[in-house]
């Protein structure tokens, strides 16, 4: 994951890396370290950054170049977000198992993100996405 538009978002913002780690609840080296895509910003803190800062969520993770759409600001709940993940794998005629061949993962790993039982880790939503052709919003349910 390219995370070049969260620095342009934070340069725009004119906030510093400190400044923009406190208001989405991280440490700075952490922050720091997805600026340099050393490590991949978790769906909880992207969601935050959409939230707080109005942004469409697609566009941070380069889903869009919409920049700016209208979204609800909601918290990840995870069982609403696999329900999506259901519907969203059904609607392109996929098996959990077809998903999860596609995604390099096991079936109970898809089942348990299905189920809400486990977190969905920022890289599998993103593959999801593109592969059901769903935006981060309607997944998350933003929209």
């Amino acid at each position: 994951m390219n995370n070049d538009r969260l620095k342009c978002l934070r340069e725009e913002l004119e906030l510093t890396q400190t400044e923009m780690a406190k208001m989405i609840g991280c440490k700075r080296s952490t922050y720091s370290l997805w600026e340099l895509n050393k490590n991949t910003i978790p769906l909880y803190y992207l969601n935050q950054i959409s939230n707080i800062f109005n942004i469409n969520i697609d566009y941070l993770v380069n889903l869009s170049n919409n920049k700016n759409c209208k979204f609800q600001k909601v918290e990840i709940d995870k069982i609403e977000l696999g329900k999506r993940i259901r519907q969203a794998r059904k609607q392109i005629n996929y098996t959990q198992e077809k998903l999860a061949s596609k995604l390099n993962t096991t079936h109970s790993v898809i089942s348990a993100y299905e189920s809400g039982k486990t977190s969905v880790p920022t890289l599998f939503i993103i593959e999801i996405a593109k592969l059901t052709k769903k935006s981060l919003n309607w997944l998350l349910n933003k929209q």
